[in-house]
Formats: structure tokens, sequence, C-alpha cells
């Protein structure tokens, strides 16, 4: 008896998998961002800034739900500079920029709209350093000096946003909370990178 009742829920289970999935879609994408780098510490004022994004996605699940990972190029940078009340005197001016592939896995679900579908998604994103770029490095003295130089090489955010589907095109708006500090020295405070993603894909088959 206790057989059948696995057996009929492992059947159901698959059903409902079988259900969900009837969406198997690979697909290319590209962007841009819009990024601020935040510090709990009152030493640096930044601008924003805009970066790129380029790659591909897939996903597999139905309307009710489904999962998106990623994978992508990605440029994000800001412009710093020493406004800050408690800036150093010895702080210039100047671009921090990172180079990364960013792996997002994502979470979600759409809701039909007329001809269009409109998502809901959320989840973890990792994001691998390949190229730093720091035009202020060796310009910083002092006792911010490792706190604005030392960077990691893997930070990590997490990802919520919206958008559509229409047809083979896809749409996606997503803001990104960095987690954890990116810098390896806490002199500087805990920094993290936020950005506003706007993207378009299409989806190959």
């Amino acid at each position: 008896m206790k057989k059948a009742i696995l057996l009929g829920l492992f059947v159901a289970s698959a059903c409902t998998f079988s259900a969900n999935a009837q969406d198997l879609k690979l697909g290319v994408k590209a962007g841009f961002n819009v990024a601020t780098l935040k510090t709990d510490k009152s030493i640096f004022d930044n601008n924003n800034s805009v970066g790129y994004l380029a790659g591909i996605w897939g996903r597999i699940g139905g309307n009710q739900f489904h999962i998106q990972p990623e994978a992508y190029f990605t440029s994000k940078s800001a412009t710093i500079h020493p406004d800050a009340d408690n800036a150093g005197s010895d702080f210039v001016k100047g671009d921090l920029k990172f180079t990364n592939i960013d792996v997002p896995i994502l979470l979600g679900t759409k809701f039909p709209v007329g001809p269009i579908k409109l998502k809901l998604q959320a989840g973890p994103l990792f994001s691998f350093v390949v190229d730093e770029n720091n035009s202020y490095k060796d310009n910083v003295t002092g006792t911010i000096n490792e706190g604005l130089k030392n960077y990691k090489d893997k930070f990590s955010s997490l990802v919520v946003g919206t958008g559509i589907d229409f047809s083979k095109l896809i749409v996606d708006l997503r803001y990104e909370y960095g987690l954890g500090n990116i810098s390896r020295n806490e002199t500087a405070g805990k920094q993290t990178l936020n950005l506003w993603t706007i993207s378009v894909g299409y989806s190959l088959f």
C-alpha cells in the first residue's frame, strides 16, 4: 500500500513537472546597467555610471513556475569623488570599473496579459571579476589606502525584477542588491555595488 502511494506521488510529481516544463528556451540577450557604489562610511561620494551586458540565457518551466539561469559579460563602474564631508584631502576623483562574468539563477512566474506575458523573477547572482580598472589606484594614500584599492574577485547579489515576453522577444528590468563587502579591507567601510539593468533578448528556440 505504501509503495503504491509513493508511486502515485512520484507519477503525480512527474506529471506536474512535465506540465510546468512546457517551455524550454535558449537565447541571447544584451543591455545596459546603471551602477552605484555604496559605503556605510562617509569617505566618498560617487556618480552613477552606465555599463553594458551581453550573453546567453535559458529557461525551463511554464507560466506558473520557471527557472532561468543566465551567463553574460558585464561592465560595472562608478565615478568616485571627494565630496563627502569626511573625505580625505589626499583622495582624488577617479573611475572604478569591473568587467565581470555574471551568473544569475532566477525563479519566476508569468501572467498572460493579452498578446504578452508579464514576468516576475528573483534569485541570487554570482559575479566573477575578469578585469579591474581603477584609475585612482596609484593616487590614493593614507588610512583609506587599502580600503579603496584592494577589491575582491567574486561578488554576490540578490536580483529582483520584472519583464515581458512577446513571441520570441524578451525584455527585462531588474535591480541587483549587492550582498557582502566587495572590498577586502574594512578601512573604507562596507562597500557594495547596486545596479539597475535593462536588457532585450531573443529566444533561439
